[in-house]
C-alpha cells in the first residue's frame, strides 16, 4: 500500500461493489446491512491499520487498545499523505 491511489482503490472498491449489488437488487436489505457493517467495522479498520503500521504511526497494541478508533487521529496521514 505504498501508493496513495492503491490505498483509496482498496478501501472504496468493496463499498462500490456492495452498493451496486444492492441498487441492482442482487442482494436484499438484510444482506446489504450485514455487508455494510462488516466493511465498516472489520475490513476498513484492518486496511487503515495496515497503512498506519507501514508508516510507523501506530503499533498493534495501540490499535487494539483504542478498538480501532485511533485511526481517526491520523485522518490526514491516511487520506492525503503518501
Amino acid at each position: 500500500m505504498k501508493k496513495l491511489f492503491f490505498y483509496h482503490l482498496l478501501t472504496l472498491l468493496p463499498m462500490m461493489v456492495i452498493l451496486s449489488l444492492y441498487i441492482y437488487a442482487f442482494i436484499g436489505s438484510a444482506l446489504f446491512a450485514i455487508l455494510f457493517f462488516l466493511y465498516a467495522f472489520v475490513y476498513r479498520p484492518y486496511i487503515d491499520f495496515k497503512r498506519l503500521h507501514e508508516k510507523g504511526l501506530v503499533t498493534k497494541e495501540e490499535f487494539k487498545k483504542s478498538f480501532g478508533f485511533i485511526r481517526f487521529n491520523y485522518y490526514y496521514e491516511l487520506l492525503f499523505e503518501k
